[in-house]
């Protein structure tokens, strides 16, 4: 008869416990999976689904923005745009910031025509568009009226009736349309139409893509004027690939935002650095003042001395002005001296000697006599005169 030990007992129930923790655990990692993933998808769909809101706000807003600042917040892309001829030549030009540059003509074979070469001498490894640009040849055009509410969607009305308008569909050609006039009259609107066969651009893409050339972003016409598209795409969808968000505008908000942070601490710490020079200047004020009053009492003793001397002596301008009261017409001064009190006076006069009379009636002046004789002026005949005088003050 066989028995079982208990060591072997023992080691059974661990063996069982640790499965039974491990099952456990490994329920726990799947739910903790299985509510990540969850998680996960609810909010990758809500990030896509703001993604859309954001697109769709954003494009309304910049629809709504005046065309200058169209071009401030998105501009075109650099383009590299080649043209097939006829006689089997490929004419290169780059196009960037509005400027276009010729990029020389080639032979259409290997040996002249190395696009890798091309590329680096007009790109110079700058991203841009690859333009395919037709020859007048190979495009086809024609003119035609729709009625004036096409006007703002031309490009979409005629993708819907160029089967009707040319012996093509909108799948298997190249086309575009755009606004030549308006009738007001008519209400009608004239619509310039350029249409090319698929199959013409497709043997274009074959034979440049035989020489290395990738895929092409763009199909134009009339030499890049008009962008050509196949099938019924939209055009603001191919005309969002053809044109690039400007980083300016996003710098310049972020620029905003940091400095909407930094200006107010600034401000803040600069209005405490101003307050602190003021306690620092009214700790010195104290000094500043006493000085000020010693400058003060030195002013007024100033002005006591000047109105002394003022009482005292005479002043010029006030001698000039009793003059030109008291002296009468028929005589004029050429010479005023003012030494203290003293004046001397020097002019001429038909009648010199009744100066001396009128000087002497005058409050203003006393002991007024002639201090040389009066002479005869040889050329006016007049009588020169030099006299001299005391000034009263006036104590008043």
């Amino acid at each position: 008869m066989l028995t079982q030990s208990p060591g072997l007992v023992n080691n059974d129930s661990s063996i069982s416990s640790v499965q039974v923790i491990c099952w456990q655990s490994t329920r726990w990692i799947n739910s903790a999976k299985v509510i990540y993933t969850s998680f996960n998808k609810k909010n990758n769909m809500l990030i896509e689904k703001l993604k859309v809101f954001f697109n769709w706000w954003g494009s309304g807003l910049y629809r709504g923005l005046p065309g200058p600042l169209r071009r401030l917040f998105r501009s075109e892309q650099p383009r590299l745009s080649l043209q097939v001829t006829e006689d089997d030549r490929v004419s290169v030009s780059w196009r960037a910031d509005g400027k276009q540059k010729d990029g020389g003509e080639y032979r259409l074979n290997r040996d002249q025509f190395d696009y890798q070469r091309i590329v680096a001498k007009c790109a110079h490894r700058k991203k841009h568009l690859l333009e395919l640009v037709l020859d007048p040849t190979q495009t086809l055009h024609l003119q035609h009226a729709f009625p004036d509410a096409a006007r703002d969607n031309i490009g979409q009305v005629v993708s819907y009736q160029l089967d009707r308008l040319t012996p093509f569909t909108a799948d298997n050609a190249y086309f575009n349309a755009r606004v030549a006039r308006y009738d007001k009259v008519k209400k009608e609107v004239a619509a310039d139409i350029y249409v090319t066969p698929k199959a013409v651009v497709d043997n274009l893409f074959a034979r440049l893509q035989a020489l290395g050339v990738p895929n092409f972003d763009v199909v134009s016409a009339l030499d890049g004027r008009i962008k050509l598209r196949n099938g019924r795409e939209n055009n603001a969808l191919a005309a969002d690939k053809r044109c690039k968000w400007s980083k300016a505008p996003l710098y310049f908000f972020v620029g905003a935002l940091i400095a909407s942070l930094v200006v107010p601490i600034v401000y803040k710490q600069r209005r405490i650095d101003q307050i602190n020079d003021a306690i620092s200047e009214m700790r010195l004020d104290a000094a500043e003042q006493l000085e000020i009053r010693d400058k003060l009492m030195a002013a007024g003793d100033a002005l006591l001395f000047l109105e002394k001397r003022r009482r005292t002596s005479p002043v010029a301008l006030d001698v000039v002005e009793r003059l030109s009261t008291e002296i009468p017409k028929h005589a004029w001064l050429e010479r005023l001296e003012l030494a203290g009190r003293e004046i001397l006076i020097r002019g001429e006069s038909n009648r010199a000697l009744s100066l001396i009379d009128t000087l002497e009636e005058s409050p203003h002046f006393s002991r007024v006599s002639f201090n040389s004789p009066v002479t005869r002026s040889k050329n006016n005949g007049k009588d020169k005169f030099h006299i001299q005088a005391s000034v009263e003050l006036n104590h008043e």
